[in-house]
């Protein structure tokens, strides 16, 4: 880890459920000398206090925040440059927003929108953050397939062929109740 955290770029994590405990917490500790993990959200103080007990070890003054007030103090706080929004989808696209508009760097888990509304509605609320402020912050969508080489030779192939109505990519994934994943609330509703 590097000397001074000071001069590490600062970050949150909004979610503390199964995929940022299992995915993004390990590989935040790969990076621990690139970045400081600064805080931990959840909606409920008992799922906060547990993701944040997971990172202790390369995080060690890492903030435990939940409800209202703690994704208040991350959207105020100056100090965090950026949020990794791994929420369900339900969720994800208005609190995505809301720390846009706070200035903050957002890379935010699958899937994108609810909808092709939402998504619309959202790129254009984030467009017009142009008028806000001279720099944009930045708004990835943390989609592992985009760097798979058989969908960039395919965004190559596409862009060859020239206009084209309609792309269909059919891709098959088991899903049974022995995956974690499963029984996740936001899959049921």
């Amino acid at each position: 880890m590097a000397d001074s955290n000071s001069v590490l770029p600062q970050i949150a994590v909004i979610g503390a459920g199964i995929f940022a405990r299992t995915q993004y917490i390990p590989r935040l500790r790969e990076i621990a000398d690139l970045v400081v993990l600064k805080a931990i959200w959840s909606r409920s103080e008992a799922s906060a206090k547990a993701a944040c007990e997971l990172a202790c070890d390369f995080a060690p003054e890492i903030e435990c925040k939940w409800g209202d007030s703690g994704l208040d103090d991350i959207i105020n706080d100056h100090s965090i440059l950026g949020v990794v929004v791994v929420l369900a989808g339900q969720v994800q696209v208005d609190i995505s927003l809301k720390m846009l508009k706070a200035g903050k760097h957002v890379i935010q888990e699958k899937p994108a929108a609810g909808s092709v509304a939402e998504a619309e509605t959202a790129l254009s609320s984030y467009n017009s953050l142009n008028s806000i402020s001279p720099t944009k912050p930045i708004w990835a969508l943390a989609e592992n397939y985009r760097f798979e080489p058989a969908f960039i030779e395919s965004g190559k192939m596409v862009k060859d062929i020239g206009d084209m109505m309609n792309i269909q990519v059919i891709v098959e994934g088991s899903m049974n109740s022995s995956n974690p994943y499963f029984s996740s609330t936001w899959r049921l509703r």
